[in-house]
């Protein structure tokens, strides 16, 4: 079967997708096309380890509370990047940190390592056991799966609900499932200002006045070496089978998924390196999608010319990030992007649709990074229907012609800089860590003080 009518087969694939409940689009369909399509990819094995810049780390201090991190499962996605910051850090603030998650993987595993109590959890009866015995005084969930949410709800502990991303899947009984939790939650935290913008138009005002805004951080990175960026480039050359030289390499670390938007980029990236030929860009993550994946590598071969667009597996960030020479993400929404903070801590300029985040990412390196049009439109009014629309059009998107031009624009600013570019500045792990751990004292102490006030005769 030929690029295009593979490209065809495999778009509509996808639309009959999109036309599908999320429900049985993810809990379903996916699974079928993973069966069908899913085959061997490359990856880059870690070769580069960077280390945090100085002033990152703290000392620990005793801890005063105990939170216990209510979660989905960690191997999937950016949440559980942000529970492993967390929880890796908290003890610096004086927080003792207990995770209870849905199932187990390699990320529960390290964490077991680290010295940091992670509990596995499959259904009601085993999350009530859970936190029944987990000693916890507050509890902080992020995005964790309808049973464990209500076994926190059943408990008697403050709950601080930690908001992620811009939820378009939601239905109108989540949403009420969701406002109910929120009512029983003492606080809410958005990620970013477009997720609270997001879910304050879903919800009460008084509710909305509830959420506060505590960015998601990366740790920063010492500069890259000349010899780890050469070790970094050469495992890359090794794993893609092409030699890419002093060419400008874009990096986008990302699942292969629907709101990714891996084909529709894949497409723009193929037009702007028809207009300049130095350029090269490399998808690493898991293909939650083997449809949109399929559909991408099928888009990558209808391109004229020399292969530019490389897809890998799962691989190592750091060497990733080490050797590349900018990172993009095109995607549909996001709450707070983690990979383009890691990037952008490690000195890469980023290219990001307009999705939560973009905005104060850029705006920490506005001299070399750019922010483009959403492909699905207003990010903070994302909707299912609205991403659909954009996925069918996904040779030409609604400000594809933004997006070719910042990625030219990108590559140009990079071959032009005159010595390499430092790690840059962003809301580091240290300010997302203080931020929490002053919203759960302050619930920890309105709970006492609310006691203390009922003691009273």
């Amino acid at each position: 079967m030929g690029p295009r009518l593979r490209a065809s087969f495999f778009g509509t694939v996808v639309t009959l997708t999109d036309l599908l409940p999320p429900r049985l689009r993810y809990g379903y369909v996916h699974r079928i096309t993973r069966m069908m399509f899913s085959g061997s990819l490359p990856v880059v094995a870690r070769v580069v380890v960077r280390s945090s810049a100085s002033g990152e780390v703290r000392d620990a201090r005793t801890p005063d509370i105990t939170c216990a991190i209510l979660a989905d499962h960690l191997d999937v996605g950016g949440i559980g990047a942000v529970v492993e910051m967390l929880a890796t850090n908290f003890e610096t603030v004086g927080v003792q940190p207990v995770i209870i998650c849905h199932g187990d993987g390699e990320r529960a595993r390290t964490l077991r390592r680290l010295g940091i109590e992670v509990r596995s959890v499959t259904d009601s009866a085993s999350a009530h056991a859970a936190l029944a015995s987990s000693g916890a005084g507050v509890l902080q969930l992020h995005s964790a799966p309808e049973y464990l949410e209500h076994a926190g709800m059943a408990t008697n502990l403050p709950i601080i609900t930690v908001m992620h991303n811009t939820e378009i899947h939601y239905t109108a009984n989540k949403w009420k499932s969701f406002t109910a939790l929120l009512e029983r939650s003492t606080a809410g935290v958005a990620v970013s200002d477009t997720v609270r913008e997001y879910h304050a138009r879903h919800l009460s005002p008084e509710l909305a006045r509830r959420i506060a805004v505590v960015p998601n951080g990366a740790p920063s990175l010492s500069s890259a070496t000349a010899e780890e960026r050469q070790k970094a480039r050469l495992a890359v050359s090794q794993a893609i089978g092409v030699d890419i030289g002093n060419e400008v390499l874009f990096i986008c670390l990302a699942r292969y998924d629907s709101q990714k938007n891996t084909a529709g980029t894949t497409a723009a990236f193929a037009r702007a390196a028809r207009l300049r030929n130095d350029l090269h860009l490399i998808f690493a993550g898991d293909p939650s999608d083997w449809a949109e994946l399929r559909r991408a590598q099928a888009l990558r071969d209808l391109a004229d010319g020399p292969r530019r667009i490389h897809f890998l597996g799962n691989s190592d960030a750091g060497t990733l990030l080490t050797a590349g020479d900018a990172f993009l993400l095109d995607s549909f929404f996001e709450g707070w992007p983690v990979a383009a903070t890691e990037a952008l801590a490690a000195g890469l300029p980023l290219v990001l649709s307009e999705v939560g985040g973009a905005k104060e990412l850029v705006a920490h390196d506005s001299e070399f990074s750019i922010m483009t049009t959403n492909p699905a439109g207003e990010a903070a009014g994302i909707s299912d229907e609205s991403v659909r629309r954009a996925r069918r059009r996904t040779r030409e998107q609604p400000g594809a012609n933004v997006f070719e031009a910042a990625v030219l624009t990108v590559a140009a600013r990079v071959k032009e800089a005159t010595r390499p570019r430092s790690p840059r500045s962003t809301a580091g792990v240290a300010d997302m860590l203080h931020a929490h751990a002053r919203i759960l004292r302050d619930v920890v102490q309105a709970r006492s003080s609310e006691s203390s006030s009922q003691d009273l005769p």
